[in-house]
């Protein structure tokens, strides 16, 4: 089975160290391959653009950062209910985020935000990208009574059996202006069931929302 994933998958609760030195040596090998074609007519980037409605911020780097690339941004605007669901097992942490880039080639982002017990990522990238090993496990939602599930395909890893440490990994992708984003979820060893609960996962796609477009200038 092949995914869409970042190149040089960082380990759960490290996603950020996508910023090494050596990632960012793999990057600018590949920085000539040919990209991905933005649907910059897209009815909702237009009305994204038009609007007076002042996007979603991440701060002032980080919105600085994200207005420099040459692909749409999505991301939560709120939290997923998959986080949601975790706060039973004690206080609300708080919440923690990177914003990761390459500014001299700013083709691709990724947002991670950390919850605790569930770290959650949302990726743009306009190269082709590599695929995830065919030798991770991968599991469905099979609780008795389950409903078909709407919305995007989740699949779920367990990462432990190929040598992480810290439980589970859920991944989908979906596809918006020509470009795949990737959400992944990843869960400690006491919130696994969270992530295996794909229907909360898929649910929570809807969440997605636009909130940083710079068509490039006629």
């Amino acid at each position: 089975m092949s995914r869409n994933v970042l190149p040089a998958r960082a380990a759960p609760f490290a996603v950020a160290a996508l910023a090494s030195v050596s990632m960012l040596a793999a990057l600018g090998a590949r920085a000539a391959d040919k990209l991905i074609e933005v649907q910059w007519t897209d009815p909702e980037i237009k009305n994204f653009v038009s609007t007076a409605t002042p996007p979603r911020s991440l701060g002032p780097s980080a919105d600085d950062q994200l207005s420099k690339l040459k692909l749409p941004v999505l991301a939560f605007d709120s939290t997923p209910g998959v986080v949601e669901n975790t706060f039973r097992l004690g206080p609300r942490p708080a919440t923690e985020r990177d914003v990761v880039m390459d500014e001299a080639n700013p083709v691709w982002y990724q947002i991670v935000e950390r919850f605790g017990d569930v770290t959650v990522s949302v990726s743009g990238d306009l190269r082709v990208q590599h695929v995830f090993p065919d030798s991770y496990p991968v599991y469905e939602n099979k609780s008795p009574g389950a409903a078909a599930q709407a919305g995007p395909t989740v699949s779920v890893f367990d990462d432990r059996a190929s040598g992480g440490e810290e439980g589970y990994l859920a991944e989908y992708t979906i596809n918006k202006f020509g470009v795949p984003y990737t959400v992944t979820v990843e869960c400690s060893v006491e919130a696994q069931e969270e992530c295996r609960d794909t229907t909360q996962i898929a649910k929570d796609s809807e969440l997605l929302k636009l909130i940083r477009a710079t068509p490039p200038k006629q």
